[in-house]
């Protein structure tokens, strides 16, 4: 009597059309992998768009603030006493004048009145009225790219036209601004490492489990001659197929989260965060994380396969 057929013979040997021989699609170990890899495809989304939204942030401060400065005329005098209107204006036409004269500068302009209100109305209210209160001249300056630009000495001559008078290069601001949005980044890369870490236990365990439920199985087919390699790829093709499943549904999830947060966000018109607006690169990069975590999820159930088998008789 054949117990196994020409086509089996070569025991050992994994078929492309191969059924498994074990029963690893029976049982709700499957269904909650694949939950939880959806879950940590979702993680690893948000943690990337927002590593994202971050690189975009700081290049668009960054490129929005490098080679400018502002100056700026205080509504009052050194003294405290509140300077007219007129005063202000032609203490900024002379300051205009003497920066055209810099051969460092490249633009200069007088923000008007309506600009200077645009931006303090967020911070003092949208109903606020600027009839009787004093705003001071702001003078948005450009430098020249390359050429390098004395500010303290500068700082200092614009002084002679009133003590109050400031130059802000936001050199300290952006300073700050790029320390924090690379702490937040090394944050989303540390989160995105820790899903990482998170698959490779959770492929491990179920990996782990189906092998302890199927023990019996294993050692038959380890006696009769399977070679360990033959057992791992099925385990690795069950946990890659499980893997992909779970993780492509959560992909699904994830964009359509995204979305409704893009249209909430563009909704509230939030002034402090500029527009994000994904590029192909990043695009595609969340499109390919549910084949990372699959084949993380198929490398970690091979090296789990292959030690288990190991310890076997």
């Amino acid at each position: 009597m054949k117990i196994f057929s020409k086509k089996d013979r070569r025991l050992g040997v994994a078929h492309g059309t191969r059924k498994y021989d074990l029963p690893l699609e029976k049982g709700n170990g499957g269904s909650f992998l694949k939950i939880l890899m959806g879950l940590m495809t979702i993680l690893a989304m948000f943690a990337f768009v927002a590593s994202f939204a971050l690189s975009a942030m700081t290049e668009r401060w960054s490129a929005g603030l490098a080679n400018q400065a502002t100056v700026e005329i205080p509504a009052e005098n050194a003294a405290g006493v509140l300077l007219s209107q007129e005063e202000i204006n032609k203490t900024a036409q002379d300051i205009l004048v003497f920066l055209q004269q810099n051969s460092a500068v490249e633009t200069v302009t007088i923000m008007s009145e309506e600009e200077i209100q645009s931006l303090v109305s967020p911070w003092l209210g949208e109903d606020m009225e600027f009839n009787d209160l004093p705003l001071p001249g702001i003078l948005s300056v450009g430098f020249k790219e390359g050429v390098a630009v004395d500010t303290k000495n500068l700082e200092k001559r614009l002084k002679n036209f009133g003590e109050p008078i400031r130059l802000d290069t936001h050199a300290t601001w952006l300073a700050n601004v790029l320390k924090f949005t690379s702490a937040l980044n090394m944050a989303a890369m540390l989160i995105t490492g820790l899903i990482g870490l998170a698959t490779v236990i959770a492929a491990a365990g179920a990996v782990q489990s189906r092998m302890s439920m199927y023990r019996d199985e294993l050692e038959l087919l380890h006696l009769m001659g399977a070679a360990d390699r033959y057992i791992s790829r099925q385990l690795q093709r069950y946990t890659f197929i499980s893997c992909f499943q779970g993780s492509a549904m959560g992909a699904c999830l994830g964009f359509i989260i995204l979305f409704i947060t893009s249209l909430i966000f563009k909704e509230k018109e939030i002034a402090l965060l500029p527009n994000f607006n994904m590029s192909l690169t990043e695009f595609l990069i969340l499109c390919a994380l549910p084949v990372l975590i699959a084949l993380l999820g198929m490398i970690t159930a091979r090296q789990t396969v292959l030690r288990t088998l190991a310890k076997m008789p």
